[in-house]
């Protein structure tokens, strides 16, 4: 009996860290612990995308969530966060370009969720129940804070409890816009020098330069979801009798990349051609990537690129045909397996990361 209760109070003080996600209309919050376990997840709405707002909804989600039963007896060790910018881990500052909802310019992010913890009065890094002379000895009311780009949580994650699990050197191809590639190598996130590395979408694909790439790049206007659908256009002819065609011809605007992959799958010619285009494209994209990084496994992400995972084969098979053999050989390429959790687990894997 005292061993199981023994046990239990064990468990119960398992050291978690606070995993957050910035998302356009909420931020996405979650306690895991060390072995990428979920023990309780919150939301909280963004209803005002101001630098004070969003950090008010931060520091506020952080607060109940410190709160929550869940929690038991563990310590917070530290706080991750996953944001869709770009972040300067030196200088501590989050920008967003061209971004739907959110307009920033070098914000410290991190170091204001501190400050707004701190007005707080709560010491979140202790349970309640706790000594309160232990709770005397801390230096402040808040543990570590750590601030990453969305590109670079998801391979951690992926790399910790996905599809390349165990895997220290990876690669985690975003194909939604803006198209991203999120590199882990000895077991680190790559940043680059102003934390830019992984800007895969302006990749280089073809000899001729057309104006849309100078904003958009290569890749992301060629083999893109939006890519798909251009072609499709591009391509289709009213005398065609392709069942795609005729979809074309009576609405265009229900043409979408879902309805497109659909028709591959179901044999339509025009449908199979954009779409074998498209892989194409994307597999040279890989292929350059193996054989600069020499990576492990190559993870494809983003809802358009697991709409791709009926064609990963192709896929394979295009990039065997321009990657340097023995890289390519020691690489596997694999669809994500996360999907929607990725950023806020990785964000949980890197603030581990970040404490130790």
């Amino acid at each position: 009996m005292a061993e199981t209760t023994v046990r239990r109070a064990a468990h119960q003080a398992t050291p978690i860290v606070i995993a957050l996600e910035l998302q356009t209309d909420q931020i996405k919050g979650a306690l895991v612990n060390e072995t990428g376990r979920v023990l309780a997840t919150r939301a909280i709405p963004v209803k005002q995308t101001t630098v004070r707002a969003t950090v008010a909804a931060f520091s506020k989600l952080i607060l109940e969530l410190a709160a929550l039963p869940e929690r038991h007896a563990g310590g917070i060790k530290g706080i991750g966060i996953s944001v869709p910018g770009i972040v300067d881990q030196q200088a501590d500052r989050v920008s967003f370009t061209h971004h739907d909802s959110f307009n920033w310019e070098r914000v410290p992010l991190g170091s204001m969720i501190e400050k707004a913890l701190e007005t707080s009065g709560v010491d979140i890094r202790v349970a309640s129940e706790s000594s309160p002379r232990r709770e005397a000895k801390m230096e402040s009311a808040h543990p570590r804070i750590a601030v990453y780009a969305y590109r670079h949580a998801q391979v951690a994650a992926e790399a910790w409890c996905g599809a390349a699990t165990g895997k220290a050197n990876v690669v985690l191809l975003n194909l939604d816009a803006p198209i991203s590639a999120g590199l882990w190598f000895e077991g680190r996130v790559i940043h680059g020098a102003g934390d830019l590395a992984g800007a895969a979408g302006f990749f280089a694909l073809s000899d001729a330069h057309k104006n849309e790439y100078t904003s958009q790049g290569a890749f992301a206007f060629e083999a893109s979801e939006m890519a798909l659908v251009r072609r499709t256009l591009e391509q289709w002819s009213a005398d065609s009798d392709s069942l795609l065609s005729q979809v074309t011809l009576s609405d265009p605007s229900q043409l979408t990349a879902a309805v497109i992959i659909r028709a591959a799958r179901s044999g339509d010619p025009l449908a199979l051609q954009v779409v074998q285009e498209t892989c194409n494209g994307v597999a040279k994209a890989i292929a350059n990537l193996i054989s600069l990084l020499n990576p492990e496994a190559v993870v494809l992400g983003g809802a358009f690129g697991l709409s791709l995972k009926p064609f990963l084969s192709d896929i394979r098979r295009e990039v065997k045909r321009w990657a340097a053999p023995n890289n390519a050989k020691q690489c596997s390429i694999v669809s994500a397996k996360l999907k929607d959790k990725s950023a806020l687990l990785g964000a949980a894997r890197l603030a581990w990361l970040k404490i130790r």
